[in-house]
């Protein structure tokens, strides 16, 4: 079963060090989009097996892993963020399940933060009854509970192999087949969703989304959007914007922009002494005023 590994790096240089080291011997393609870090030229100077697409300006997520899928020929794709650390093991377990789970379109490992500790990576679809009690704050005031937490399934111990809704991006093996039929990523999804997008979408053809406790892959996690976290947070609601568009009837999309202009003045009010988040959400809720 042959596995190509696509990495889309952005000024993450000493974290993609790091993981391509734990990648030794598996065919990788790095995407760099325009990093001002040297992360390019260290792929380049030091991983000479590794494959790289630099790119001169930032394309966004999506469509830098769709330049790694179009480069490669194998079987099976794994989308994988350059801060993370997996090894062969895992790399095997979610190679076997997807050879035994046959209608399975996508996979993904058990997450783990830096400690060893949980770090929670499946969720249900955002739909608008979740998405408002998550934003609202229950998830985080209940979240041992189904119906509060239930858009994050923070209730929910990540320890079984179990058909879920969506994968968190940071580590997804995806079946080539599945991705002639449904299409790869949608690049209108610039940063964020892009991965919900296409997980409902191979659900909705068919195939099976599977979490695989077995396989276990350290992350990190938002190295990138650290760097920017006023871009980073408006990238998010622009995406779910877009993803509702996309998805779900036009009233979804009113009621949407009304609940989450409540919830971000909330924060607003809660962020009053934390001038990077205070700047970050008021970006926000200008642009779901646009919307």
């Amino acid at each position: 079963m042959s596995l190509c590994i696509v990495i889309v790096s952005y000024n993450v240089s000493d974290r993609l060090r790091d993981c391509l080291r734990s990648l030794s011997g598996q065919r990788v393609i790095v995407v760099d989009n325009a990093s001002s870090d040297g992360s390019a030229a260290m792929v380049h100077t030091e991983f000479p097996t590794v494959e790289l697409v630099a790119n001169t300006d930032n394309r966004g997520f999506a469509a830098a892993c769709n330049q790694g899928i179009a480069a490669s020929t194998e079987d099976f794709i794994l989308i994988l963020n350059p801060d993370t650390v997996a090894t062969p093991v895992a790399l095997q377990i979610l190679l076997d399940v997807m050879r035994t789970e046959s209608r399975a379109g996508a996979c993904g490992p058990r997450l783990l933060n830096p400690d060893g500790s949980l770090q929670p990576s499946c969720r249900r679809f955002p739909i608008l009854p979740r998405l408002l009690l998550d934003e609202l704050g229950f998830g985080k005031l209940f979240p041992h509970s189904k119906f509060f937490g239930g858009y994050r399934m923070t209730w929910w111990a990540h320890d079984q192999l179990l058909e879920v809704d969506q994968l968190m991006g940071a580590a997804l093996l995806l079946r080539r087949a599945a991705l002639e039929q449904v299409g790869t990523f949608d690049e209108r999804f610039f940063m964020y969703f892009e991965e919900v997008d296409l997980c409902l979408r191979l659900r909705d053809a068919g195939w099976k989304v599977l979490f695989v406790p077995g396989a276990e892959v350290m992350h990190h996690g938002g190295q990138s959007a650290r760097q920017g976290l006023r871009e980073a947070t408006l990238y998010r609601y622009r995406s779910l914007g877009a993803f509702y568009r996309k998805h779900y009837p036009g009233w979804h999309l009113a009621v949407f922009k009304v609940a989450m202009g409540v919830a971000i003045m909330m924060r607003l009010v809660l962020y009053t002494f934390q001038p990077a988040k205070r700047a970050a959400f008021s970006a926000v809720l200008r642009h779901i005023l646009s919307l």
